[in-house]
């Protein structure tokens, strides 16, 4: 994860509406949805802290975290790993003139409410010669002069920028040399919401993952009923904008200061547990390539509790099955033909109990539909 996540999460956190009126930026909201959804949804996740000097200052997230095994820490992951390290800051400086030349990083920052937003950016990515030479500090001998070739070439492409730009353009730097660092590592990367919107429709290696497929499948269902009650009204009267997780525990949540500790309460419940092992085990799986038929699978599973949720929210119709029916008559037998609904069929055959990880799924989706957006739910809160 981003230290620019963790950072934007820790500042919408200690939000105090008694010392400023003004709400969290739309960023450090997400920023702060994402570091719940982690806290539910993985074993464990860290920042890089190369490119500071002090620890993250969020003393609660520390503390609920060494009480709960230890799911968020900080590691070091630049230097130290030769040509590997040196080729990805190479590649990373080439996929930002990439972004610059087709004018998609300059879009990018357009979507912005505001480009005063990117003071929210720790001050590396305003200095372009403090960010070469930190960066340039970070590599091996010997490959020192080919990585300061390639980052001389952003840098004076840069110069003709503005500030703005130029500050956007060394913070997707940064996501490139990370995204590729993970996919060499085979480690899961979150992005802060800013790269992940750059790094769309970005030719590079991506690894395919269950987590994603599930929270997706999972989505639309809330989206297919949004879409419903929006035609109904002729316009938008319901926000797209609902992260499940996230959404899914500040309801459970009277007051701001309680968000750490409910997100742990159901991170340790035995339904999300299930869930987790579940997700991390076809994730696995498919990190390696390796038992096709527990994929498939579990590929199954999701696709008949979603198709089975949209039964019971009537968002689709219920299949009908063709049988024939003979009739005993007097000097002769007829038959007639008839549509029976395939689900009565179904529901007599399913077991009594649902696996564990399919509750928490079928939780999550079905509440989907009946709480508040974050964003919503977080003015709302006491302190």
């Amino acid at each position: 994860m981003d230290n620019t996540t963790i950072f934007g999460a820790l500042r919408a956190f200690e939000w105090d509406p008694s010392r400023t009126r003004r709400l969290p930026s739309g960023v450090d909201l997400r920023s702060l949805m994402d570091v719940l959804e982690a806290i539910v949804l993985v074993e464990g996740f860290t920042v890089d802290n190369s490119s500071r000097d002090d620890h993250v200052n969020w003393r609660d997230l520390y503390q609920i975290s060494r009480a709960n095994g230890d799911f968020f820490g900080e590691t070091s992951l630049v230097g130290g790993s030769g040509s590997v390290h040196a080729e990805l800051l190479r590649t990373s400086a080439r996929q930002v003139r990439r972004l610059l030349g087709t004018g998609h990083l300059v879009q990018s920052l357009e979507i912005m409410p505001s480009s005063d937003d990117l003071e929210i950016l720790p001050p590396l990515y305003h200095d372009s010669a403090q960010f070469m030479e930190f960066t340039l500090a970070g590599v091996d001998d010997g490959f020192e002069r080919a990585v300061a070739r390639e980052l001389r070439a952003l840098v004076g492409i840069l110069e003709t920028q503005t500030a703005a730009v130029r500050s956007f353009a060394l913070f997707a730097y940064r996501g490139f040399y990370y995204q590729g660092l993970a996919c060499a590592a085979c480690a899961p990367y979150m992005p802060h919401a800013w790269r992940s919107m750059l790094f769309s429709n970005q030719p590079i290696e991506s690894r395919a993952r269950f987590s994603d497929l599930v929270m997706g499948r999972v989505a639309r269902i809330r989206e297919a009923v949004r879409g419903q009650i929006n035609d109904e009204f002729g316009g938008s009267a319901i926000s797209a904008d609902f992260p499940l997780i996230a959404s899914y525990v500040i309801s459970q949540c009277a007051t701001r200061g309680a968000l750490l500790k409910t997100a742990v309460e159901v991170r340790r419940s035995a339904k999300a547990t299930a869930f987790r092992n579940w997700v991390h085990g076809i994730d696995r799986k498919l990190r390696d390539q390796e038992d096709l038929v527990t994929i498939k699978a579990a590929q199954d599973e999701l696709r008949a509790l979603v198709h089975e949720l949209e039964l019971e929210l009537g968002l689709t119709k219920r299949e009908k099955q063709q049988v024939t029916l003979t009739l005993g008559v007097p000097m002769f037998s007829a038959g007639t033909t008839t549509h029976v609904p395939r689900w009565r069929t179904r529901r007599r055959l399913r077991m009594p109990g649902r696996r564990p990880h399919l509750v928490f799924l079928r939780e999550l989706a079905r509440e989907s539909t009946r709480l508040t957006p974050f964003a919503l739910a977080f003015q709302r809160l006491a302190p």
